[in-house]
């Protein structure tokens, strides 16, 4: 089992939109948490649980529009890609300031 680390900044100006589209998120996939820094607000973590390897890896590239993996359908059934894109456009710098993290616990 892993779980996943998501981690941004929103820019302020964004921020009403960015928590009801998070809002809806949560709804969407009850395994994922969401965390705002306390020392720094607008920096945001999402915590996923569960995901496959398969789900993570598509996860990451559509998230982070990395690679063509990004442009296969059927990696996460029933996900539009497209549900992400909002999120790039809110945060500083686009896409690539999206990062996220796979990891799995220690034996």
């Amino acid at each position: 089992m892993c779980i996943v680390f998501v981690e941004y900044r929103i820019d302020a100006s964004y921020r009403l939109p960015y928590l009801e589209w998070s809002q809806r998120l949560r709804d969407d996939f009850p395994q994922v948490e969401l965390y705002e820094g306390t020392d720094q607000p607008g920096l945001f973590v999402e915590l996923w649980s569960g995901l496959s390897d398969e789900q993570y890896r598509f996860m990451r590239a559509v998230r982070t529009r990395k690679d063509e993996y990004a442009a296969e359908p059927g990696a996460w059934d029933g996900i539009d890609p497209e549900r992400w894109a909002s999120l790039g456009q809110w945060v500083p710098g686009g896409c690539a300031k999206i990062h996220i993290w796979q990891f799995q616990k220690v034996k």
